[in-house]
Order: C-alpha cells, then sequence, then structure tokens
C-alpha cells in the first residue's frame, strides 16, 4: 500500500474533510463534534501515518510496528468506551474513515494521482486489511474500556 499510503499522506486535509462530511448523519452528534476537534485531526493523522510507516518497513519491522498500532487503536477505543460513547458511533467512525479513504483515492484518480488499476487494487487489498485489523481492535479495545469501572462506581 506503499503508493496510497503516500498519496492519502499528502492529502490528510482532504481525507479528513471528507470523513467529518460523511460522519455528520451517522454518528451522534456529541461523538461528530469530538471528531471534528483537533482530536479528530489527530486520529486521521495517526491511521495515514501508520500506513505509511508499514508500507515502508522492513518484514521484521512489521510484527513490532501492528503490536503498536494495535495497543494505540485499543487504548484509544477503550478510553472513547469508558467515556460513555456508543460502540455504533466508534464503528461507524473509523468506517467512515475507509469511505473518506474511497473519495479521496477517486479525486486522485481524477487528476491522474493513482499508479496503474493493477498496482492500485493490490495496494486496496493491503489497505482494507489494515482498515478491518484497526475495526477488530477498536471493538474489543472498546468493549474492555466498557468493562473497566469508573471511579465513580461504588460496586467495585
Amino acid at each position: 500500500m506503499r503508493q496510497l499510503a503516500l498519496i492519502l499522506r499528502d492529502r490528510r486535509d482532504e481525507l479528513h474533510a471528507s470523513w467529518i462530511a460523511l460522519l455528520k448523519g451517522t454518528v451522534g452528534a456529541e461523538y461528530l463534534d469530538l471528531l471534528a476537534s483537533a482530536l479528530g485531526v489527530r486520529l486521521v493523522r495517526r491511521i495515514v501515518d501508520d500506513m505509511v510507516t508499514l508500507s515502508q518497513a522492513e518484514a521484521y519491522e512489521v510484527p513490532g510496528i501492528i503490536r503498536r498500532i494495535e495497543k494505540e487503536t485499543a487504548s484509544d477505543a477503550a478510553r472513547r468506551g469508558a467515556l460513555g460513547f456508543e460502540l455504533m458511533d466508534v464503528v461507524a467512525g473509523l468506517q467512515q474513515v475507509r469511505a473518506a479513504i474511497w473519495k479521496v483515492l477517486i479525486d486522485a484518480l481524477v487528476v491522474g494521482d493513482l499508479p496503474s488499476f493493477g498496482e492500485t487494487m493490490d495496494e486496496m487489498q493491503q489497505l482494507d486489511g489494515f482498515m478491518d485489523l484497526l475495526v477488530r481492535v477498536e471493538v474489543r479495545g472498546f468493549l474492555e474500556g466498557r468493562a473497566r469501572p469508573s471511579a465513580d462506581d461504588d460496586d467495585w
């Protein structure tokens, strides 16, 4: 996913704007406000930077990078779960990143910035696999965050 990751890195602002537009009506207003803030910008930046890092890594580096990504993603999702956000909003938010990626790549296609069709499809399979991993890890982390007792919970 090397070339697509670099295209997305160069179009991060467009990616974030497309993502926020897609989130309207998809997630709750409170969660949308959170993602429209600097936190959402950081989330998109991290996803794209992780794609770039993975695409440029040597094979022996990949397992360690994947572990770090999984840990960070699960931790962030656990915090959102502990804050009381809905699982559907969290998952929809991440799935809409994928939709925004497609939108940005279609725009790149129009201006001729995409690699050949075969290369693009091969890289999109890798990119989709990466996004699938993030969704699985985010759900797991969210549920773990919901299972943690809060400081106000007297039952614990």
